[in-house]
């Protein structure tokens, strides 16, 4: 039996949940809330020293990091050849977008969330120094998208989409947690001038329901529960 380790607040989590759904991939899904500790407790640790999600484990073998556990789901299981091809230069376009990921969108994503909105609802220390830096990077992030990635075709790695396409838009999504922050820019205004990622977004979004809005339904909802006390605390100003 597959057991995958995920928490639906994790961007990379539902990646993975996301791809595991939609291919009709028989996996036990077990929660683990990274909030309430869940990641730092003895019984997870046991299973992942790394106390990191999502994380894969069938019997002895524990495999995290999202981008290895997808690459092992469709080279492993059948699922069709678009997602990870086995040409090998078809391959290599999904392979060199998954490790740019990494220090693009995800350093910057995830950074810019947790100090503007993740980091402040969990009274942990952030600054917004670092928040500016990350809004600095998103924007070059973004560029970089529409500019080189999807510059001359609609996916990342060609004309369909892949497991590289999956793992940057849920990790772009999470920006919906903007909306609630103290200060801008929101997500929506981040993406005005790149109308190439606006459409990229939304196909794979589209191209994954239902599922994308079952697995995302958690975060949106999170996200708009800040908005609305920001509205609140603005009206309690006037």
């Amino acid at each position: 039996m597959t057991t995958l380790y995920v928490d639906m607040m994790s961007q990379p989590s539902r990646a993975c949940v996301i791809f595991c759904r939609l291919n009709d991939i028989k996996v036990e899904e077990k929660l683990v809330n990274i909030a309430k500790g869940g990641t730092r407790s003895p019984e997870y640790r046991e299973v992942n020293p790394l106390a990191k999600l999502p994380c894969l484990q069938e019997g002895t073998f524990v495999l995290p990091e999202s981008a290895s556990i997808l690459r092992y789901l469709a080279t492993t299981k059948e699922v069709p050849d678009h997602w990870y091809p086995r040409e090998p230069r078809a391959r290599a376009r999904v392979n060199s977008a998954l490790d740019w990921y990494h220090g693009n969108v995800r350093l910057h994503a995830a950074g810019l969330s947790w100090h503007r909105v993740i980091g402040k609802n969990m009274k942990q220390p952030v600054s917004e120094g670092q928040a500016k830096q990350h809004v600095a990077g998103m924007k070059t992030t973004f560029q970089t998208l529409e500019q080189f990635w999807l510059a001359k075709s609609p996916f990342l790695a060609g004309n369909e989409i892949s497991i590289a396409d999956l793992l940057h838009c849920c990790e772009l999504d999470q920006l919906c947690l903007l909306d609630g922050a103290d200060q801008g820019p929101t997500l929506q205004e981040l993406l005005e001038p790149f109308p190439k990622v606006q459409q990229w977004m939304s196909t794979v979004a589209q191209s994954t329901d239902p599922h994308w809005k079952t697995v995302s339904a958690f975060l949106h909802k999170v996200a708009q529960r800040g908005k609305e006390r920001k509205v609140k605390a603005s009206q309690s100003k006037l």
